[in-house]
């Protein structure tokens, strides 16, 4: 059984349509337990219910900032490993604070180019770098 399958990930992202594209790149890589929430509460709460492997969160929602939505999925989901994807220039001070909070990886949005993503997932998810392959 390919090891990806028993992955929950937790995409939290108030832009729809960039959402949508994650969550296509992610079911290419053969992930198929992915949950889409919109903002930061509502994030919260599947992570207390679902105990994902993996949140990604967007650096900005329209309720709380990516920092206390990484502290709090960390106070209900321990294990929980966090992707903060941002697209705005975010200075060292600011990735500084969201790896204190609990983030994992601070990665630009990147549309055309999945691979910074895909390495931090893998790593993430403590699968071999290159092991899942889009398609």
């Amino acid at each position: 059984m390919n090891p990806t399958l028993e992955h929950i990930i937790l995409i939290i992202d108030a832009h729809p349509v960039y959402a949508l594209k994650l969550e296509g790149f992610l079911r290419g890589l053969t992930f198929r337990h992915i949950s889409l929430t919109e903002n930061g509460g509502a994030g919260i709460e599947a992570a207390r219910g679902d105990k994902p492997g993996l949140a990604l969160v967007s650096g900005m929602l329209p309720d709380m900032d990516a920092t206390e939505c990484c502290r709090q999925i960390r106070a209900v989901s321990p294990a929980t490993r966090i992707i903060v994807q941002t697209g705005l220039f975010t200075e060292d001070a600011q990735i500084g604070a969201l790896r204190d909070s609990g983030a994992d990886h601070v990665l630009p949005r990147r549309e055309k180019d999945w691979s910074p993503l895909q390495r931090a997932v893998e790593d993430c998810l403590g699968l071999p770098a290159g092991s899942q392959k889009s398609g």
